[in-house]
């Protein structure tokens, strides 16, 4: 392997055409923080699967190999920070896993951060079930690992319900898996004895964000589960939660704090927020706050020009209507009424899709408002 090059990152994760999710919402926004991107794409599609039709391919296990071998063949593979996302089976992700193994051994100074995209709340898994076992396994070749909570309970083999819970789940992520710093990305539900509100002083409803940072290599001796459950200080964030469903958030979450992070950092207050992780995370939450108003905005502006058609309207039903869902090319059994249903679910989701592109004054100054505090003992 060649020298990595300093600001040199690679993204493997999901690909659309149009839209921004997984490689489409992690790659400007890195790229104006001033990290030189290459790209894996684990899927080509025309679009997110949130518009009810698509086209393209979940790319396989053997086309992975064929792109990694390539990199590896002509010393491409210098990278000094890596982000994995979507990987849409069993056996792509372990061929980005031994890949990742490879790169990891030649260079230990290697900073990985591991979205381990498995599911949510809401909807349980939407990808195979022997994904988990896999994410397991790249669990300790990641410095940085960003699952929701839905993730994090799957991970860790622990059911988040009240702090107890949550410092258990932290200290297996810490001590069973060797990952040195943890974002659980949004605590839903929120537990009730964390002493944080439900809800901000400006009466909005405030989602919370959970991390832990902990070295167990760097220990003398390999501590015990629960010493590390006594030992760690976890952090959280509360910030607003914007109301309306949006894709390819957490792509652009984790690509900013990985972009973000900085290994070295150190305050004599000792304020949680400026510790590398919560200091990384204050950030993303500032930028992704800001993509996300301005989409909101974008959508209010669609919503005035279309109200005098009610055809906002109709996009909002058609989009939250599962019956008008057309998979893959239009059949050409398709009725007028399927559609018209379909294009309105089109239109709206692409809406919907994050204003990235016009948001970039915050993804390179982010005004953060919302501050780390120490989870209170």
């Amino acid at each position: 392997m060649q020298s990595a090059e300093p600001g040199r990152l690679l993204s493997i994760q999901s690909h659309v055409c149009s839209g921004f999710v997984g490689n489409r919402s992690a790659t400007f926004p890195l790229q104006l923080l001033g990290w030189d991107v290459d790209i894996v794409n684990t899927t080509q599609l025309s679009n997110h699967t949130g518009y009810g039709r698509w086209g393209g391919m979940r790319l396989d296990d053997a086309h992975l190999r064929n792109v990694f071998a390539g990199l590896e063949a002509n010393g491409l593979n210098r990278w000094v920070r890596l982000l994995t996302g979507y990987t849409p089976s069993p056996a792509a992700l372990a061929a980005v896993s031994g890949f990742i193994r490879r790169t990891r051994t030649a260079n230990r100074d290697l900073i990985y951060l591991l979205d381990p995209v498995l599911g949510d709340s809401d909807r349980g898994f939407y990808v195979d079930k022997e994904c988990l076992p896999l994410y397991r396994e790249l669990l300790p070749m990641s410095n940085i690992v960003c699952p929701n909570s839905f993730e994090a309970q799957q991970l860790a083999g622990v059911d988040i319900i009240d702090r107890s819970s949550l410092l258990s789940a932290f200290a297996i992520l810490h001590a069973k898996y060797d990952v040195e710093h943890v974002i659980i990305t949004s605590l839903e539900p929120l537990p009730a004895d964390l002493g944080m509100n439900a809800t901000l002083p400006d009466g909005s409803r405030a989602m919370v964000q959970a991390g832990s940072s902990f070295s167990v290599t760097q220990s003398s001796n390999v501590p015990k589960l629960n010493e590390v459950t006594e030992q760690i200080n976890p952090w959280l964030i509360a910030f607003p939660e914007v109301e309306g469903h949006f894709v390819g958030v957490g792509d652009l979450f984790s690509a900013l704090v990985l972009g973000r992070f900085e290994r070295e950092q150190s305050d004599a207050s000792g304020s949680a927020s400026v510790t590398p992780l919560a200091s990384a995370a204050e950030q993303a939450i500032a930028s992704v706050q800001g993509v996300l108003q301005r989409t909101q905005k974008h959508m209010a502006n669609l919503t005035q020009q279309s109200e005098s058609s009610a055809g906002w309207k109709g996009m909002k039903n058609a989009a939250d209507d599962q019956d008008a869902t057309l998979v893959g090319p239009t059949s050409s059994a398709a009725t007028p009424e399927d559609l018209a249903s379909a294009h309105l679910r089109v239109e709206y989701a692409r809406a919907r899709e994050l204003r990235v592109v016009q948001s970039r004054e915050e993804l390179e100054r982010p005004n953060v408002q919302w501050k780390a505090c120490w989870l209170k003992r």
